[in-house]
């Protein structure tokens, strides 16, 4: 990789100084805020997702002046997939495209994906950047982040409650029945929930807790193979009568969907919210402006270990690379010299909140030195998803949501419904592994 990328540059230098720069396109979401940051090449300036990667596109195109030009495309989240989709049978095909880890597999199962082996520094990947980019033995991707589950904190509360240590930190429990004990405890002496959940119309949340408690004692939701799920194991059950029990002791708010959650939080109505690293910057920012309830009272922890084993849900942005025959070696080699660069920038892109997909860039003193980071670092390592080869997640997680709200909130009964939502999963992916047999290429 390294000798392509010296003959691509000695080539640029020698005589290609009047030929037109190589145009490549990059599609992603994140929104877009060229009106802001059009301009901006220095990313220190900025923190959103949709402002760091802007200017750093606004860099990378600075410096490459005359030789590289990334034009990017940008979609809603929403109609991402479903326009990517779109554009692959029609062949127009980005360069670059931004994914989640959690749909990879099923680009890769329909051969959509070009392999990076030998083109990117996997070494470097943390353990679950890595393990979601590799598929079948072969890099798929560059993972450009982890994200994940986190204990957002309000100390205030935390403090009132007699459950924080000398050092000022919150006193985490370490078991189901010590959180339950200091859930307790936290309500009689606020009168307030210990948690702050996304009860409504959000059924990521109760899927990403599950999957991690599962997790936690050394379970998988799927045991035996990715075409079935099972969520008669012991250790689904006692997930969800965990939950289940939370819920029904008014041990967390009720009725909030993700922006009521959020504001309830920061106006000071629970101790704790579970929720992602995304909002570290966000909750930062309010912790540093004073006359509120989190003002000089904030902190994020990774999820404890309530069953002995570190775990949490998380998932990861990355770059790929769409097979296209149409595309020339010029555009491939500049395709990879953008993806260096974002390599390269990872510290950067963690001002967004998320974890970077590089070790060396967990371990740096830099990445530490953020608001927030320096506990934070072993979630790249503990983090976890369904297995890669799974497909459709995104159905899957939010059937199983659904599955586990109808038990914790709705007080359906434990066993049959979960028995239901196994059902209805694994009838998702039969049809799923049909429909790939009778379209592979």
């Amino acid at each position: 990789m390294k000798r392509a990328l010296i003959a691509f540059t000695a080539a640029l230098l020698m005589g290609a100084t009047n030929a037109a720069p190589v145009e490549i396109t990059l599609a992603r979401f994140f929104g877009s805020c060229d009106a802001e940051f059009g301009q901006v090449t220095d990313p220190a300036q900025v923190s959103s997702e949709c402002g760091i990667i802007t200017v750093l596109t606004n860099k990378f195109n600075a410096r490459e002046a005359g030789r590289i030009r990334v034009n990017t495309q940008i979609v809603e989240h929403a109609a991402y997939y479903p326009q990517l989709g779109a554009r692959i049978v029609g062949g127009d095909l980005p360069t670059i495209s931004i994914m989640h880890a959690s749909v990879l597999g099923d680009f890769a199962k329909r051969d959509l994906l070009q392999p990076l082996d030998g083109a990117l520094d996997a070494a470097d990947f943390t353990p679950h950047a890595r393990n979601g980019v590799t598929l079948g033995g072969h890099v798929l991707a560059l993972p450009y982040d982890s994200h994940a589950m986190l204990w957002h904190i309000n100390l205030g509360l935390m403090k009132q409650a007699g459950l924080v240590d000398k050092q000022g930190h919150a006193k985490l429990p370490t078991s189901p029945d010590e959180l339950l004990a200091q859930a307790r405890a936290f309500k009689r002496a606020t009168g307030k929930p210990y948690f702050v959940w996304l009860t409504l119309n959000d059924p990521s949340f109760f899927a990403r807790s599950v999957l991690g408690f599962v997790h936690q004692q050394g379970g998988s939701l799927f045991p035996k193979t990715d075409q079935a799920i099972d969520l008669g194991t012991p250790e689904v059950k006692a997930a969800v009568a965990f939950m289940r029990t939370v819920y029904a002791e008014g041990l967390s708010t009720r009725h909030m969907d993700y922006s009521a959650a959020l504001q309830a939080f920061m106006a000071g109505a629970g101790g704790v919210m579970p929720n992602g690293t995304w909002l570290l910057g966000q909750l930062n920012d309010r912790a540093t402006q004073p006359g509120n309830p989190l003002s000089r009272a904030y902190e994020a922890q990774p999820e404890p270990a309530l069953y002995g084993k570190p775990a949490t849900w998380a998932d990861s942005h990355v770059w790929v690379m769409l097979r296209n025959p149409k595309q020339t070696a010029a555009e491939r080699d500049a395709a990879l010299r953008f993806l260096h660069f974002l390599n390269d920038e990872s510290l950067a892109w963690a001002r967004t909140g998320q974890l970077p997909a590089r070790q060396s860039a967990v371990d740096s003193a830099a990445f530490r030195a953020l608001a927030q980071r320096a506990s934070l670092g072993p979630v790249a390592q503990f983090g976890t998803g369904l297995p890669t080869t799974v497909a459709r997640q995104a159905r899957v997680m939010g059937l199983l949501g659904d599955t586990v709200s109808a038990v914790v909130v709705s007080g359906e009964p434990l066993e049959a419904t979960l028995a239901k939502g196994q059902q209805r999963i694994n009838r998702l992916l039969e049809r799923e592994s049909r429909f790939l047999g009778s379209n592979k290429r």
